[in-house]
């Protein structure tokens, strides 16, 4: 009996149904005849078939709107615009200017209708109502607003998606349970996407975001996500931050306030107590541990708290909670065991976050530091760079060194501006005096600041007295503060050579630890003459000799 019911009601429905589809089109063929007349020229249908094939909503609601509006359009460009109709679909090559095409007119604007019909959910409520329309133009126009509408929230979706797949691989879900979940964020992007709606630094988006340059320091960051804590709760998410040495260091709140121990365990014990559904469990809970500000809790508060105790696995007497002592007590008990709970979770969460981090420790790889080296070394000729590494030193960052090896005698020996200055030792550097070794050490340090090296110290070899080790620096850090200090030295490298020798060769000069020949000044005392004459070929003196035979007799 049900069934045959259920199936006369369906029959029922579909049979209003197409009565008010058949009433709409009798009303609309009534109406507009001319729309409704039958036309060889267009293959024997009529422009109200046009109209009603292309209905979109399966009930031909917009008929009469549509039939109206093409009736309009047509009226507008016969009496307005002075054109005679065309009444074939396919417009012929050779038509004349007045012409229009009624069938076109239907055509485009049934392609409307069908796309305002998809479009409904992003088209304003006073304009959902097709009568709300005036005419074809504007609901063009209504089209397009709603399509570019549309393809916006399709585009952010996009990107949502798009933001939340990168987030994803670009961090380390560290833990994952019923009451938090804990990431590590491993790029800026990740950071960012999970630190929304926080102000914490490394998370920022409208300023100067310092992920990179704290992960490049050795620190790790884990964002803590609370499943049972309100929105609006400064603890639903919180950042700890595990330091270089892989220890735990602090934690934050969503407002970036630095948290206390105690802080994240409250946070915790919120958590466990269902803040986000109901704090009733809560209120009991500050109540049982002496909150002055709390009010006494109703029986619905006591209900949640032994629910949520039961829940935790915390031991709980029914039968003795049954008296005002037996709960006083039975509730002393769990609070503390949920306190206890709480404490120990937290000792867990970063242990957790210690562990992943000497898994996995924060900053840049060994291989990045050394690829910049490498391409530094490609272009520099005399400032060497040397790289020390935390599993090499136990440092907590990366670190680096600038030297400079110089070797006065070899510049002596084959530098060109030595060489056209016919430049020499006034001293022997084979056998110095301390003065001597002073005064060549002071021209080095002045030559170097003349090219704004500045050294941290300047040592003399214990193999030559005129050949020095120069530290020009050091420091350590990020990957972007090694690549600064690497551009930085390459400039120096370039102003090296010649600038460098030109200022060496003056400040040995000024002190006379080198100067001109004074023999050779004497035979060349003008430094172009003995050029030239060096340059000139060898002239060899031919002497014509005469051999002469004589017979003997």
């Amino acid at each position: 009996m049900k069934l045959l019911f259920e199936s006369w009601r369906k029959h029922t429905n579909l049979l209003e149904e197409q009565l008010l589809i058949e009433g709409r089109i009798s009303d609309a063929e009534r109406k507009y005849p001319e729309l409704a007349k039958k036309r060889e020229e267009l293959d024997g249908e009529s422009l109200l078939d046009t109209l009603i094939a292309a209905d979109p909503s399966g009930n031909q609601k917009y008929l009469m709107w549509a039939a109206r509006t093409v009736r309009r359009g047509m009226d507008s460009a016969e009496t307005e615009a002075k054109y005679r109709p065309f009444w074939g679909k396919l417009w012929p090559e050779d038509a004349d200017d007045d012409l229009y095409s009624p069938w076109g007119i239907a055509k485009n604007l049934a392609g409307d209708l069908a796309k305002f019909h998809k479009l409904l959910a992003f088209i304003p409520a006073e304009k959902r109502d097709i009568n709300a329309i005036q005419n074809s133009a504007e609901l063009t126009g209504v089209v397009n607003v709603a399509n570019m509408k549309k393809e916006t929230k399709e585009g952010e979706k996009r990107r949502g998606t798009e933001e939340r797949e990168k987030a994803g691989k670009e961090s380390t879900i560290v833990a994952d349970n019923d009451y938090y979940t804990m990431i590590r964020p491993e790029s800026e992007h990740a950071s960012c996407y999970y630190g929304k709606g926080t102000k914490w630094c490394i998370s920022a988006v409208q300023s100067q975001n310092y992920f990179d340059s704290y992960t490049s320091e050795g620190k790790s960051f884990y964002f803590v996500f609370f499943a049972n804590l309100s929105n609006d709760n400064k603890y639903k998410k919180i950042a700890l931050v595990v330091d270089s040495s892989r220890d735990y260091e602090e934690a934050f709140d969503a407002e970036d306030n630095s948290l206390y121990p105690h802080e994240v365990v409250d946070a915790l014990i919120q958590n466990m107590l269902f803040e986000k559904q109901d704090t009733g469990a809560l209120e009991m809970f500050r109540f049982t541990e002496g909150d002055r500000y709390t009010d006494a809790p109703l029986d619905r508060d006591k209900a949640d708290f032994i629910k949520v105790v039961k829940e935790l696995g915390i031991p709980w007497d029914d039968a003795l909670a049954q008296t005002k002592r037996g709960f006083e007590g039975e509730a002393d008990n769990a609070s503390e065991a949920i306190r206890n709970k709480a404490e120990l979770w937290f000792r867990d969460m970063k242990k957790e976050a210690e562990t992943e981090a000497r898994e996995n420790p924060a900053g840049p790889s060994e291989e990045e530091y050394e690829e910049l080296l490498r391409a530094y070394e490609q272009e520099a000729s005399h400032i060497q760079v040397s790289l020390n590494f935390p599993s090499e030193t136990g440092a907590s960052q990366t670190y680096w060194e600038a030297t400079l090896h110089v070797d006065v005698e070899d510049i002596m020996l084959e530098h060109p501006i030595v060489r056209d200055n016919r430049l020499k030792w006034r001293i022997n550097p084979e056998e110095t005096t301390d003065e001597q070794d002073e005064e060549i050490k002071e021209a080095v340090d002045s030559a170097l600041t003349t090219v704004d090296l500045w050294p941290d110290e300047i040592e003399q070899s214990y193999n030559s007295n005129t050949e020095f080790y120069v530290r020009l620096g050091s420091d350590g850090g990020s990957l972007d503060a090694f690549e600064s200090f690497l551009d930085n030295l390459s400039y120096l490298d370039n102003k090296f050579d010649p600038d460098f020798i030109d200022a060496l060769i003056k400040e040995l000069m000024e002190k006379e630890l080198i100067g001109v020949d004074p023999r050779e000044r004497e035979y060349w005392p003008d430094p172009e003459e003995k050029k030239k004459q060096l340059e000139l070929p060898l002239q060899e003196n031919k002497r014509k000799i005469r051999i002469v035979f004589r017979s003997k007799k």
